[in-house]
Parts: structure tokens; C-alpha cells; sequence
């Protein structure tokens, strides 16, 4: 298995690093368009560094750990998919007004369960804050706070403020809102904004044309 590398094509527009996680499929899920960027457990572990989930260090330790272990690798990953998938089912049926599906749910409890074992309460400058136990060489260790990101903004009040991308035939990311106005539609203004503005223009300029014949 390859050191860790700066795999292109990672992008952090979500805010909480659980919807930069739901964004790891380009294209809209189920179509041909789709694909997947997590192909292999070093593209979760780049994927994990450039979000800041691991330490470079902590990235080459256990890319090496998983040359030893490719089948305990190739679990984490899937359960980094799945959990990626409950994720994005639990906040696109909130943004439509429908309730999560229950094996959603499950889903994400058992990796919030195993992502806050040896929690502890830490003194800080700004007063009191969680402090997690990072099991070392651990295969699974960026989990815990994916879980813990997605657990945390489900129960604070800036869930209401998930939205998916206008751009809804050809992406599916999601991100919060913090304009001023919660006003954002696009993930990108200057990929999925532009695309959507030239093909309205595009949409007008055929149907003015066919009115003018």
C-alpha cells in the first residue's frame, strides 16, 4: 500500500467535517454520472489528513499498519462508506421534511458509540471542553470524530441550516448555510452556480428562438 498522498479532487465546502464526508461521491448517487472517491483505505486516510482527522504522522503510521492488515483496512473503510451513507440519508430526509430512516440512525449510533469511549472533560483557556482518547495505531481512529461531527450538529439547532445543492441533476453535496440571510444554493458558485445560470441561458435562447419561428 502507497504512503499517504494528496489525492486530488478533495474539496471541504460543508462546514462540519461529517456533510465534507456525504460530499466524497461526485455526481448524483444511483446514476452513471456517479463516482466514488474513497476507492481504497489510502484514499480515506488522504481524505482523513487533508480534513485534519489525522496527523501526517499518524496518516504513514497506520498506511503501514494496513499493509499488515488489508482485510481489517478494507472493514474500515467499508464502515467509513456506510457511515458516509447514514449520514447523507439522515440530513437529505431532514432537508425534505421527512424523518430518518431507523437503520440510518443505527448506523451512525454504533460508530458514535465506539467514537466516545474514554471521553474526559478538559480545562481550556475558554473554560471546559470534550477531550477524546485517540487509540493509537488504530485503523479506525479518523471514525470517532465523523461520527461526533454528525451526532453534534444533529443536536444543536444548526441542522435547520443543511442544504443540498441547487445544482440537483448533477450534484448532490451538501454544506450549512451561514450567509447572513441563509440565502447559499450552490456548493461552488463558480462550478454548480455557473453551470445551472449557462444552461437556463441556454434553456431561454432555444425557447426564444422557437418562438420567434
Amino acid at each position: 500500500m502507497d504512503l499517504i498522498t494528496a489525492k486530488p479532487g478533495f474539496e471541504f465546502i460543508g462546514g462540519p467535517v461529517c456533510l465534507d464526508l456525504t460530499n466524497t461521491v461526485r455526481g448524483v448517487r444511483g446514476e452513471r454520472s456517479c463516482r466514488e472517491t474513497l476507492t481504497s483505505y489510502s484514499d480515506l486516510v488522504s481524505w482523513s489528513q487533508q480534513a485534519g482527522l489525522v496527523t501526517e504522522g499518524e496518516a504513514e503510521e497506520v498506511l503501514h499498519i494496513a499493509e499488515q492488515y488489508e482485510e481489517g483496512a478494507g472493514a474500515v473503510l467499508l464502515r467509513a462508506t456506510r457511515l458516509r451513507e447514514a449520514i447523507y440519508h439522515i440530513f437529505t430526509a431532514l432537508i425534505a421534511g421527512r424523518e430518518p430512516a431507523g437503520s440510518d440512525l443505527n448506523t451512525l449510533n454504533r460508530e458514535v458509540r465506539k467514537g466516545t469511549i474514554g471521553a474526559s472533560v478538559i480545562r481550556t483557556t475558554d473554560g471546559f471542553a470534550w477531550e477524546w482518547r485517540k487509540e493509537e495505531h488504530m485503523l479506525d481512529q479518523m471514525l470517532g470524530a465523523l461520527a461526533r461531527s454528525a451526532a453534534t450538529l444533529l443536536i444543536s439547532t444548526e441542522w435547520s441550516l443543511v442544504r443540498q445543492c441547487a445544482n440537483a441533476t448533477r450534484c448532490q453535496w451538501l454544506f450549512v448555510d451561514t450567509t447572513k440571510n441563509h440565502s447559499r444554493q450552490w456548493c461552488r458558485t463558480a462550478v454548480c452556480g455557473n453551470k445551472v445560470r449557462a444552461r437556463r441561458h441556454r434553456e431561454r435562447q432555444r425557447n426564444e428562438t422557437a418562438i420567434a419561428e
